[in-house]
């Protein structure tokens, strides 16, 4: 059996398809059409994410895993080259990064996106959503600082790791590319070498986005 990556073309499932093609990892793909509501299906809440978002990574033994922080580490672990050692000087950083992505970005998108998820008075979400753009820069500026005190592009120099490839995904999503490449030109430097990967170059294609 092999690994089955559930995925759409906006959803977190671009940094676990290129881990699984990095690391060479056998793995299929299934599409699911959010725009026709299809991770909402019965079939989908059932036997893949009961909640019902994407993206999910079914295991060979049939369990799957809902969380894309915990595919991206899952799929380290299957490709060495994608994460330092455990015991080595590196590793609690690179864990630490991962969780970073999931736990303070992936949140602050939220808020930007999803505003009315957060916030029931319509006329007070303008302003709620310039709060999570703004909170969403603080957050960044985290990561800027944190490459500009390394020797770059990448978070531990001249290769990438799994931690990389994740914040690189998250730095697409930013809803002013111009104005965050201006705050965060190591990010910008970091997710332009990522871009660079073969597997990610063909993660993009596979999810329609550009690779430039």
């Amino acid at each position: 059996m092999v690994h089955t990556l559930y995925w759409s073309g906006t959803s977190g499932s671009l940094a676990p398809l290129c881990l699984l093609i990095e690391g060479g990892v056998p793995h299929d793909t299934v599409q699911v059409r959010t725009k026709e509501r299809e991770h909402k299906a019965e079939a989908y809440l059932r036997d893949v994410h009961p909640l019902g978002t994407v993206p999910a990574l079914r295991l060979p033994d049939g369990r799957v895993i809902l969380e894309s922080a915990a595919m991206v580490l899952h799929l380290a672990e299957l490709a060495p080259s994608l994460a330092p050692e455990p015991g080595s000087v590196h590793r609690p950083l690179f864990l630490q990064w991962v969780v970073y992505g999931s736990a303070t970005l992936y949140p602050a998108y939220l808020r930007v996106y999803h505003v009315e998820d957060f916030v029931p008075d319509e006329s007070a979400r303008p302003a709620a959503k310039n709060l999570a753009v703004a909170g969403l820069a603080a957050r960044w500026q985290v990561v800027e600082n944190a490459l500009a005190a390394g020797p770059g592009p990448f978070l531990f120099g001249g290769s990438a790791s799994a931690a990389d490839v994740y914040l690189a995904m998250l730095a697409l999503w930013h809803p002013d590319k111009e104005a965050f490449s201006a705050a965060c030109p190591k990010v910008r430097a970091m997710k332009d070498a990522v871009w660079k990967m073969p597997s990610m170059r063909q993660a993009l294609r596979h999810h329609g986005q550009p690779t430039d």
